[in-house]
């Protein structure tokens, strides 16, 4: 390895609000141990015939060749899989957890902690593939810098920064999920059954009658109504909400660790936002008026103390921020080994320990693309078909590149903020 260029890190993201400020942690990272890098959206990952660590925010299966890695090939590469999604019901996990020979024998995964360690390899995952880096978001709570201020927030989003702030965060996508999405997951492994969709669409039904009775009940405090930025939830589904009450703000806008950081309480239905709430020692509870997390094997309102009563919601809500409240840090760290500021750190370590043994870890040339891949490639490379792609598939912006050095560089993201809004 001495005589060759020195092995690139590629880091490949797929949501903006969930990736990017980890991201520039991650990138300064590579940056301070000399590791030349570049950052594409995982839909727009291009060919390129040198020698790089390919960071991945997923792998499920081999159709996730076909899907984006068709542009890029795989072979030569090193491939290191961060599975963006590792706290789950145990309905996802034959989805979740990668599949096929490509993610058994040729790539490396993270986990961020030793439980998700044990369903890899319980998976079919040799341990050696597998290494425990922790949450990459959990960084962005150590580094305020990267987030908006409170004015900054109010003045965007006609908040009162004086009154204390109540987020609830909804993550109820599966309510409105398609026939044919839902199909094809399900045949990738997610046991989409009719009674998980109908808890979904049940607990968004109360969580909006919660939200109504908050608003009346709180009035001195501002509620944001935080819709899933990525997915089938839209804002707009809950407009009339804000509408109807001056104090709730339907918001699906920045990074939900600007909102976490400045609220006095968040109100979560087995949303994982909740772990990063404990990270950022900010209050944040459960809401669960139908055992759901239970039924269905979910860790989530395990850890937080859990409420079926609207009115314990409403008490806790006047007292916040004020209130002592008890989480189960045993079981959050089976889940989240670490919560020091140090995961990006770590993922940068894990990437220089591959470069430095590259053809030890590389996948051989056996695994090109098919040739339906191979041909989309080739029509994507047009202007009008890259056009039509783009809009297809949402393909959010790419980072000018100079903004994005400068945003490493210094260490903020405000060169970014257009895009990161």
């Amino acid at each position: 390895m001495s005589d060759a260029a020195p092995v690139r890190a590629r880091l490949a993201w797929e949501h903006t609000h969930r990736e990017l400020l980890p991201s520039l942690l991650t990138l300064r990272a590579l940056e301070a141990r000399g590791i030349p890098w570049q950052l594409r959206h995982v839909r727009k990952l291009d060919r390129h015939a040198g020698r790089e660590v390919l960071l991945l925010p997923f792998y499920y299966d081999p159709s996730d060749v076909d899907r984006y890695l068709f542009r890029t090939g795989v072979a030569g590469k090193v491939l290191l899989n961060m599975l963006y999604e590792q706290m789950h019901f145990a309905c996802a996990r034959n989805y979740l957890l990668p599949d096929g020979a490509l993610a058994h024998a040729h790539m490396t995964h993270c986990a961020w902690g030793p439980r998700f360690v044990e369903l890899l390899v319980a998976h079919g995952v040799a341990p050696e593939r597998i290494r425990i880096t922790g949450h990459p978001r959990f960084d962005v709570y150590a580094h305020p810098e990267l987030l908006l201020s409170r004015e900054t927030m109010a003045e965007k989003y006609g908040l009162d920064a004086a009154k204390p702030w109540i987020l609830v965060p909804y993550n109820f996508n599966l309510a409105y999920i398609r026939d044919d999405l839902r199909a094809s997951l399900i045949a990738r492994g997610y046991a989409l059954t009719q009674p998980f969709i109908d808890g979904v669409r049940d607990a968004r039904d109360a969580f909006t009658k919660m939200v109504r009775t908050l608003a009346a009940a709180v009035p001195g405090a501002e509620l944001i109504l935080r819709v899933h930025p990525a997915g089938y939830e839209a804002a707009s589904l809950y407009e009339g909400e804000a509408q109807r009450f001056a104090n709730v703000h339907v918001i699906a806008q920045y990074d939900i660790a600007n909102w976490i950081r400045q609220s006095a309480l968040t109100i979560v239905w087995n949303s994982t936002s909740a772990m990063e709430c404990m990270v950022a020692g900010t209050p944040v509870i459960g809401y669960e008026p139908e055992p759901f997390g239970e039924r269905f094997d979910y860790d989530v309102n395990r850890i937080l103390p859990t409420y079926r009563n609207v009115d314990e919601v409403v008490d806790l809500a006047r007292r916040a921020p004020d209130l002592v409240l008890r989480y189960d840090w045993a079981l959050f760290e089976r889940w989240y080994a670490h919560r020091d500021g140090r995961n990006t750190e770590r993922l940068a370590d894990v990437v220089a320990e591959l470069a430095s043994a590259y053809d030890t870890h590389a996948a051989p040339a056996g695994f090109e693309p098919p040739l339906r891949g191979r041909v989309r490639a080739a029509l994507e490379r047009t202007p009008v078909a890259e056009r039509l792609v783009r809009s297809k598939r949402h393909v959010p912006p790419q980072p000018g590149e100079e903004a994005l050095r400068e945003a490493v560089r210094r260490g903020s993201a405000e060169p970014l903020l257009d895009l990161l809004r």
